[in-house]
């Protein structure tokens, strides 16, 4: 999972200096923010045990102001990252023998859903994603 939000930082990176939209550059932040906080806790678990966190082989966001995708298409790729997150923490826990992580997991992916879930209500206020159909129940 630390692979994936690392490389979910620059990504977000770049996108935020090609964005126009503040709404959308603002969401790009937090989840800069989210996946910081996630990394920060993942390396200090490893740490603790003497395990060297991974890295992300090079790599880095040029500062270059003109998008190469649309607003519309960066959202989604970044909804598809964090869907790619949670799928990840699930694997992991499904894998995982430690029971102290298995509950670090479980607030990652809380944090993830939430994260997503604003994005999508962005994209949906937007115009850029169809509203899930409802039920009355």
């Amino acid at each position: 999972m630390a692979i994936i939000l690392l490389s979910n930082v620059q990504s977000l990176t770049g996108f935020i200096q090609t964005t126009e939209d503040e709404d959308v550059k603002k969401y790009f932040m937090q989840g800069i923010e989210l996946s910081k906080k996630i990394i920060g806790e993942t390396s200090n678990f490893l740490l603790e045990d003497n395990i060297q966190p991974p890295a992300t082989p090079g790599g880095t966001v040029t500062n270059s102001t003109i998008a190469p995708f649309s607003e519309k298409l960066m959202m989604f790729c970044n909804y598809l990252l964090s869907g790619f997150s949670l799928g990840g923490g699930g694997f992991s826990a499904g894998f995982s023998l430690r029971n102290d992580l298995h509950a670090k997991n479980m607030t990652f992916g809380k944090d993830i859903y939430q994260y997503q879930m604003d994005g999508v209500k962005l994209m949906v206020s937007k115009g850029w994603f169809e509203e899930p159909p409802k039920m009355d129940v």
